[in-house]
């Protein structure tokens, strides 16, 4: 009988081979195991690296950092928009409160109209810094019918004065009357300090009297 040589397989000595290689085959290794989301990574032989940031793992901390990016442009976008709106407000009470008259230019309007209204049955005053205009009144007052005084600036047109004294100016007040008439029984103007009053094409009846340098033409 034929025996196996010493030394051979299974002889003396000498260890069996393994199944696979007895086989003709070999253990495969495994492929490493690699997930980027979550930070695990696979070095083999059954060892793993974690990859944290921030405690989290990639994925969640790129969701994180994305949910917070949305969130501030979201809180930008409210921000800015309520500036734009506050600005918008802002212009539009800027625009009306320019087209509003101002209060002294109220306050001229209300006696411009009250004037405008002048019935010239009582003493007209115009003074301060006053500006008007009369035109068509027919007056019949007692004592004087118009007091200019301070800075007073008033036009007279086609206004029809009778009255103990017609014009009485006073301070630095301008009156210019234009046309109409002053009969008066008194003095149709009396002026003092630094008043002017001019009267162009009217009928003037009574005495004027001007004191300081203040000036009356077209009176008599």
């Amino acid at each position: 009988m034929n025996q196996p040589p010493p030394g051979g397989p299974g002889g003396p000595g000498q260890y069996p081979y393994p199944q696979q290689q007895q086989q003709g085959q070999y253990p495969q290794q495994q492929q490493p195991q690699n997930n980027l989301a979550a930070g695990t990574f696979d070095m083999g032989n059954g060892e793993q690296v974690r990859l944290k940031i921030n405690g989290k793992s990639p994925e969640n901390f790129l969701k994180d950092k994305a949910s917070s990016m949305i969130w501030g442009w979201i809180i930008g976008a409210v921000i800015l928009g309520l500036i734009v709106i506050g600005a918008i407000v802002l212009g539009i009470y800027i625009f009306f409160q320019a087209k509003a008259p101002s209060p002294a230019a109220a306050a001229a309007g209300a006696k411009a109209a009250a004037a405008a209204q002048w019935d010239g049955k009582s003493t007209f005053e115009c003074k301060g810094n006053d500006i008007f205009a009369l035109s068509g009144v027919k007056a019949n007052v007692p004592g004087t019918a118009i007091k200019a005084s301070a800075n007073c600036q008033l036009t007279l047109v086609g206004v029809d004065i009778t009255a103990a004294t017609g014009i009485e100016a006073s301070g630095n007040a301008k009156v210019t009357m234009t046309g109409g008439s002053i009969k008066a029984t008194t003095n149709s103007v009396v002026v003092s300090a630094a008043a002017k009053v001019d009267c162009v094409g009217t009928t003037v009846t009574g005495k004027s009297k001007a004191s300081g340098a203040a000036k009356a033409t077209g009176a008599n």
